[in-house]
Order: structure tokens, then sequence, then C-alpha cells
């Protein structure tokens, strides 16, 4: 018995791609998964993905040991599918990191696109944007 062997990796089947959910409230996930260089840069940076569940429960996108993205709602079902089928094999893909109109990190799931990139489906952001905290005490609104 091997304790430590590497599962193997299974490609994910994700069509021609999508805008991963939930980017807003995972923006200090972005921020620990890129180096600061990558941070800095306009362009979309390419990154390796993972896709898994969350308890049994949503199924999430991993990037760098972060998770950065929710599976859409259309896209669950498929996804779910293919991770029973993986079984212990990591379900992988490709995908860019990259700013929206509004200037916040959204995270592009699937071959690398050259244009721009589209909106995320309607529903696939449902949390609010994560207040600010200092040492885990969150901090007073200011925003009115």
């Amino acid at each position: 018995m091997k304790l430590f062997a590497r599962r193997g990796a299974v490609p994910a089947d994700v069509g021609d791609g999508f805008v991963a959910g939930e980017a807003v409230a995972l923006q200090t996930a972005f921020a620990g998964a890129l180096i600061p260089a990558e941070r800095a840069a306009q362009a979309p940076v390419r990154v390796d993905l993972t896709l898994e569940t969350e308890g049994g429960g949503r199924v999430v996108v991993v990037c760098r040991n972060h998770v950065v993205g929710f599976v859409p709602p259309s896209r669950e079902e498929s996804a779910r599918a293919q991770l029973a089928a993986a079984g212990r094999a990591r379900l992988e893909t490709s995908g860019q990191v990259f700013r929206d109109a509004e200037g916040w990190w959204r995270l592009w799931v699937g071959p690398p696109r050259t244009g721009a990139f589209p909106a995320p489906e309607p529903g696939a952001d449902t949390l609010g944007e994560a207040r600010r905290k200092i040492f885990g005490i969150a901090l007073p609104d200011d925003q009115g």
C-alpha cells in the first residue's frame, strides 16, 4: 500500500468554456493564487485548474490550492457526472484569470480565449463582496 501515491488526473470536458461564479466574493482567494507579477499584469493569466466537490455540496474550481470559483448551475450536473466517473483521480482543465469591466478578478474555465470574455451567466454570482478584515475582525462598512 502506498501512503503518499499521487492520484491520477483526468481531463475535464468543459465544452467551449464558461466563466466561474462567485468571483466577487472570492477576490482574496485570487490574490493568494496569483503571484505579484501576475496580479500587476493587465493581460489574462493562464492557469491550471481542478474541479472538486465541496463536501458533497457545490462544485468548486481550485487554482493553486485556492478555491477561486464555483461551477455555474447550468454546468454543475455535467461536472458532477465527470467527478463521479473520475473516481479518485483529479478532474483537471485549463483556464485564464482576467479582470472584468468593473475591475473584479474573474475566472474563465476552458480553452484559452483571445477576444473578450463573456459575462457570468445569470444566477452564478449570489454571494456579496467579502468584508475587509484586520486580524480576523471585520471593519465597519464605510460605504454609507
